[in-house]
C-alpha cells in the first residue's frame, strides 16, 4: 500500500453527518489522493515526481524522541526455529518488532526512505527501516503475518535466479505480488552473484560481483572490460526480471555479503540504481547513496539487544 501522509485528525462530522452530496464529493476526493498516490508509486524510476510527504510533529507528541531526520536501517535474512548467525526464531522476531512499537520507533516503507535520502521528503522522529536479504519464504510464511499485523512496511532484497530456479523454499512471484498489494517491496540482490568464485590461481574464494574471475582454461583472470561487462549484465538482468514480474519500480541494490568497489557503483549507476545498501553498520542521514545497515537478524541478538544497539546511533 502507499505510504499514508500523517495529518492531524480532521475533525469533520462522520460521513451520516453530511448531506448527501458533501459526503459523495468528499469520497471522491478521498479515492482521487490515494490514485494519485498510486500512479507515483508505479511510475518508471525516470518518471517520479517529487513525493511531497509531510509529517506534523503533534502527531507524535506523545512518543519519546530518540532521534530526527534521521532513519537506522534494520537487516534480517530467514526466519526458523533453528537460529545461527542470520537466522532467527519467529518468537525472537515478533518480539523485536513489538519492541519497536513499544519504544515508539516509526517503521517507513523503503519508497519513503528512497525520497527522504533524496531529500524530496521529511522522515517522521524515530524513523526505521525494515530490511530482509536472499529470498528465504520465511519472509511470507513467519514474517509478513507478523509485520501485517503490527501495520508495517518491510522490503525484502531477492537473489533473482534463486527465484526462477530455486534450489530450497524461496519465495514465489505470485507471493510477492500478494506482499506488494500490502506494503510489502522487492529489490535486487543480484541475479545469481550472491556467491564466491576463484579469483586468482590460489583456491582463495572472493565474492564474485566485486572481483574477477579466474577463468580455469585459460589460465588467467578476466579482464577490466570482461569484468565490468559481467557485473552488468547480472545488475540488469535481475532489474528486468523484477520489472517484468512486478512492475515498473525504483532501482535498489543490496550488495551480497556486503562487498562493492567502484567499479560495482560505478555501473550500478549507469543502470539508474539509486540507492546501495551494505553492511555497515550506522545512521543514515539525507544525501547519501551508500546505505548503512544494522544487523538484527541473528541468534543471540535478544529485544533488549537490539534497544541498546539501536540507542549507540541515537546521538549520531
Amino acid at each position: 500500500m502507499p505510504e499514508q501522509v500523517i495529518s492531524e485528525e480532521r475533525l469533520v462530522p462522520s460521513y451520516d453527518q453530511l448531506p448527501e452530496q458533501a459526503a459523495e464529493q468528499e469520497v471522491k476526493k478521498e479515492v482521487k489522493q490515494v490514485v494519485q498516490q498510486l500512479e507515483l508509486e508505479t511510475q518508471q524510476p525516470q518518471q517520479h515526481q517529487v513525493n511531497t510527504l509531510s509529517f506534523i510533529q503533534a502527531d507524535y507528541s506523545k512518543q519519546k524522541v530518540h532521534y530526527t531526520d534521521k532513519v537506522i536501517v534494520l537487516t534480517y535474512h530467514h526466519i526458523d526455529e533453528k537460529e545461527n548467525g542470520i537466522t532467527i526464531s519467529p518468537k525472537r522476531f515478533k518480539s523485536h518488532m513489538q519492541r519497536l512499537k513499544k519504544e515508539d520507533y516509526n517503521v517507513i516503507s523503503m519508497e519513503h526512505f528512497l525520497h527522504f535520502m533524496k531529500g524530496e521528503a521529511a522522515v517522521p522522529q524515530n524513523a526505521v527501516l525494515i530490511t530482509f536479504d536472499d529470498g528465504y519464504e520465511s519472509f511470507y510464511t513467519q514474517a509478513y503475518p507478523e509485520l501485517l499485523s503490527l501495520g508495517f512496511h518491510a522490503t525484502k532484497f531477492i537473489v533473482v535466479d534463486s527465484i526462477d530456479h530455486p534450489k530450497a523454499p524461496r519465495l514465489t512471484w505470485d507471493q510477492m505480488r500478494e506482499m506488494k498489494q500490502n506494503g510489502m517491496s522487492f529489490y535486487s540482490h543480484t541475479y545469481d552473484h550472491h556467491d564466491k568464485v576463484k579469483a586468482g590461481s590460489s583456491n582463495t574464494l572472493m565474492p564474485m560481483l566485486t572481483n574477477p574471475i579466474y577463468l580455469e582454461a585459460e589460465k588467467r583472470l578476466e579482464t577490466d572490460v570482461e569484468y565490468r561487462n559481467r557485473i552488468k549484465h547480472d545488475l540488469i538482468k535481475a532489474e528486468n526480471r523484477i520489472e517484468e514480474e512486478l512492475g515498473p519500480q525504483y532501482r535498489l541494490l543490496a550488495f551480497p555479503f556486503g562487498a562493492y568497489n567502484d567499479t560495482v557503483i560505478g555501473v550500478g549507476k549507469e543502470l539508474g540504481i539509486e540507492l546501495f545498501f551494505t553492511t555497515k553498520e550506522g545512521i543514515n542521514t539525507k544525501g547519501s547513496n551508500e546505505i548503512y545497515r544494522v544487523h538484527a537478524g541473528t541468534a543471540y541478538m535478544s529485544e533488549d539487544d537490539l534497544m541498546w544497539k539501536m540507542k549507540l546511533y541515537h546521538k549520531k
